[in-house]
């Protein structure tokens, strides 16, 4: 009898020490810096600013059309630990974010919380209309949103986020500044090295207005869209109007984005004789240098092609 009393008495001592872990673990995973963006491209430049100091979680996958994002369970829990959110802003993610921070009933990443870093806020925005309606299709009317694909605009969030993230951090935030600043200079480095190759680049037609900041930032003519309007399935006189001006015009490229690279796309290429690029908005990678691969997937498909 004896012996029984003990073995209960060294099991009951052995659960409450397993359920004290099970309560306390939680707090000890949370104790690193938990960053969550909304974008694969977003992840990447906020992991080469976060390091080793942090973990970074992404919402959308590479591939995925970022307006429509599947608000899954698991990215609510995400979004449960964060310390920060990073996202687009520009309503880009207003179809699925919203409901996933309520879900998340963490109170430090709503709306006008340091814990909310919306990029656009800290970049300057092309594209705000002062009045827009249906008629105009999906339009932003704050602006284009699809301001990560211009490497300047993302050079100057990595500092934004970096001060923000010392704020949070302040044990880490010299160490947040500084490889901010180091990313900063890789793009701006690449920048200068790009622009000249693209003078006197043929001008390209898009199936969106997505690649607006980044045919700015180096110079790019875009002389029309696949989509009359965004989000407007084009009718046949617009297709054909679109491939009599590639003809006149000398067009050899028509971009579309991977979750775009549909039958009309496909249609207005083989019509024309224009090659059809992918052009992506996301690309696999880790931290910074996924970004720049990405960048360099756009600038160096858009150059082999045009030779």
């Amino acid at each position: 009898m004896e012996l029984t009393v003990t073995k209960m008495r060294l099991f009951l001592k052995t659960l409450s020490v397993v359920m004290f872990i099970i309560v306390i673990a939680p707090s000890y995973a949370h104790a690193r810096l938990q960053v969550v963006a909304t974008l694969p491209a977003l992840g990447q430049v906020a992991k080469a600013v976060v390091g080793e100091d942090g973990d970074v979680r992404i919402l959308a996958r590479v591939g995925e059309d970022p307006h429509f994002v599947p608000p899954k369970p698991t990215l609510a829990r995400h979004l449960a630990r964060a310390d920060l959110l990073l996202t687009v802003g520009l309503a880009l993610e207003a179809g699925w974010l919203p409901s996933l921070i309520e879900f998340s009933r963490n109170p430090k990443i709503r709306p006008g919380q340091s814990g909310l870093l919306v990029g656009s806020e800290n970049i300057e925005v092309l594209g705000a209309m002062e009045h827009a309606d249906r008629s105009m299709g999906d339009v932003h009317p704050e602006g284009n949103p699809h301001w990560w694909l211009d490497p300047i605009r993302v050079a100057n969030l990595s500092i934004a986020l970096a001060r923000r993230l010392a704020a949070i951090d302040p044990e880490n935030g010299e160490r947040y500044l500084r490889r901010a600043e180091l990313f900063a200079k890789q793009l701006n480095d690449l920048v200068k090295l790009w622009i000249p190759k693209f003078e006197g680049f043929s001008p390209v037609v898009t199936y969106h207005d997505s690649y607006r900041y980044f045919v700015e930032r180096f110079g790019i003519n875009v002389i029309g869209y696949v989509e009359p309007k965004p989000g407007v399935e084009p009718s046949i006189r617009h297709l054909d109007d679109l491939v009599r001006l590639i003809g006149a015009r000398g067009v050899k490229q028509v971009w579309v984005e991977p979750y775009h690279h549909g039958r009309v796309a496909r249609r207005v290429a083989s019509l024309s004789g224009a090659e059809l690029l992918a052009m992506p908005d996301a690309v696999t990678g880790e931290g910074g240098e996924g970004y720049l691969a990405m960048i360099m997937k756009l600038l160096q498909s858009s150059l082999e092609e045009a030779q």
